[in-house]
């Protein structure tokens, strides 16, 4: 799997990579205003799951990537209009839809009319969420998972490699016990490395990260 979807035709921005130092609870409405960290911090975080759709769907890794160059170019020019406010949106399942239908407009035959009509049509921020019963919850739950990994791998190089280390153990089913063991470091310590990581993701992606994704680390000790 490629890093990232790298470039957005004008956007200014010329890579998936961003400031790890840069932590915001307003980076969807930064976006929104085009600031170009904020977006390519936005890019960063969803290209994974962009390339994950395509490839489902059957593309070849140069297709995928081909193919999320238009997704994120018709989310550039739609995004101050996406309503986040409204009942049963999320900024995924309005992405989803986009790469559906860029994907759907991309197997076209040649001289076809695309399912989303004109260019500038599906570039229109009423794009619809996922229609009731159209995602299964399997699905649902690696797509969470896809976003909140990629998430903690942008920012888990601001915290000290014990603290990511202590994370990461307990993201991969360990018990805080036993990670305070192989760490040398207090359940107590443990559990702060997992706030803090926890913290700033609340901080940085407020808005993008849905609750509840099935890797996240456990309680018990």
């Amino acid at each position: 799997m490629p890093a990232e979807i790298h470039h957005v035709k004008g956007s200014g921005v010329n890579s998936g990579r961003a400031s790890s130092s840069q932590t915001s609870p307003t980076l969807l409405e930064k976006a929104r205003q085009h600031e170009p960290a904020a977006w390519e911090r936005l890019v960063a975080l969803y290209s994974p799951l962009v390339y994950h759709w395509c490839r489902r769907d059957g593309l070849q890794q140069a297709d995928a990537e081909e193919v999320g160059q238009e997704v994120f170019q018709a989310v550039f020019k739609g995004l101050a209009n996406f309503d986040h406010a409204r009942a049963g949106s999320t900024f995924r399942g309005w992405l989803r839809v986009i790469t559906r239908r860029e994907i759907i407009d991309y197997l076209a035959p040649p001289g076809a009319v695309g399912a989303g009509g004109s260019a500038a049509q599906r570039l229109l921020a009423d794009l619809p969420a996922l229609e009731a019963g159209e995602e299964d919850s399997v699905s649902g739950e690696i797509e969470k998972n896809i976003l909140y990994h990629r998430a903690i791998k942008l920012i888990e190089v601001s915290f000290e490699p014990r603290t990511q280390k202590a994370f990461w153990l307990l993201v991969g089913g360990q018990r805080a016990k036993e990670v305070a063991a192989e760490l040398e470091m207090s359940v107590g310590a443990v559990y702060t490395a997992k706030s803090k990581i926890i913290k700033r993701l609340n901080e940085e992606f407020s808005g993008l990260l849905e609750a509840g994704p099935s890797a996240g680390p456990s309680e018990e000790g």
